[in-house]
């Protein structure tokens, strides 16, 4: 009976080493894996990160300058010239990325330099000449999603969605757009929040070739300045916006004729910024990506 005791204790024993043995095993296998994921999710923001640096068509949030010819740059309310310089920018956008799964998220961030030059008429033959520094920050938010296998170069990520590109003056900032109104023909939209609105690439918003919109501007402030900036062709053309009162800012004209992608520039500039030379540069601005097609 004595050994049929000490040969069950024996057992028990034994089966108790080998489960031990065996739960070790598990959880230095499950180790293992979180630190494989680790790994793989820093090999997945290298990855995406990589595509963004490549792509400078959706991700590209600077304008070299500012067109200043033509009769749409002249407005009786400013009795003058004025235009943005040529642009510098950070040496490298700050790129942010979040990887969940199959899915990530990216936070584009860049700083554009420049000046805006002012020629103001101070008599019918006379004028003087202001330059103001400028200093813009700008961010475009992203939506990536793995499409292929992670043996790719790519580790299978795909750009899917962009939202507006949003740009404030860095420095000093009292100016805001509230929110854009869209109207034509065939559409109306509105847009509140810039960085959370967010267009698949293959389904865009999109205009007819040569389509009239009305686009109505909402901002904080009655006493500033409004413009469209599209570009036609190589060229950068401003459009002034009509203020009609209570911050409300609006203009009607036709989208460009030639189909493909484009960005249009809203934007508002405070009543110091182009009137008093000695005012801040005080910009607020949205970058809109679409596309221009024939309708289906």
């Amino acid at each position: 009976m004595l050994l049929i005791s000490v040969i069950y204790a024996r057992k028990k024993k034994e089966e108790s080493v080998r489960n031990m043995v065996l739960l070790c095993a598990v959880l230095f296998g499950a180790l293992l894996v979180v630190s494989c994921q680790r790994q793989d999710i820093e090999a997945d923001k290298a990855a995406i990160r990589a595509l963004v640096e490549s792509d400078t068509v959706h991700f590209n949030a600077g304008t070299k300058g500012d067109s200043a010819g033509g009769s749409y740059l002249l407005d009786d309310t400013m009795v003058g010239l004025w235009w943005r310089g040529p642009q510098t920018h950070d040496s490298a956008p700050t790129i942010e990325v979040g990887v969940v799964g199959d899915s990530a998220w990216v936070g584009w961030h860049q700083h554009n330099y420049g000046e805006l030059i002012h020629w103001v008429k101070t008599s019918d033959t006379t004028a003087t000449r202001w330059v103001k520094p400028l200093k813009e920050a700008v961010q475009l938010n992203a939506i990536f999603r793995r499409e292929g296998k992670t043996s790719d170069t790519d580790r299978g990520w795909r750009l899917k969605k962009i939202s507006l590109v949003l740009g404030r003056s860095d420095t000093f900032n009292t100016v805001r757009i509230d929110s854009v109104r869209i109207h034509t023909s065939l559409r109306d939209a509105v847009i509140v929040d810039p960085l959370n609105t967010y267009y698949h690439l293959d389904s865009l918003f999109w205009f007819t070739p040569g389509e009239e919109l009305t686009l109505t501007l909402y901002t904080n402030q009655d006493d500033g300045f409004a413009h469209l900036h599209a570009f036609i062709g190589p060229i950068l053309w401003r459009f002034p916006l009509e203020n009609m009162g209570n911050g409300v800012y609006q203009g009607t004209g036709h989208v460009q004729l030639i189909p493909g992608f484009r960005f249009a520039i809203f934007d508002f500039l405070s009543h110091g910024t182009l009137l008093d030379p000695n005012a801040p540069y005080d910009f607020s601005g949205w970058l809109f990506p679409y596309v221009i097609k024939t309708a289906d």
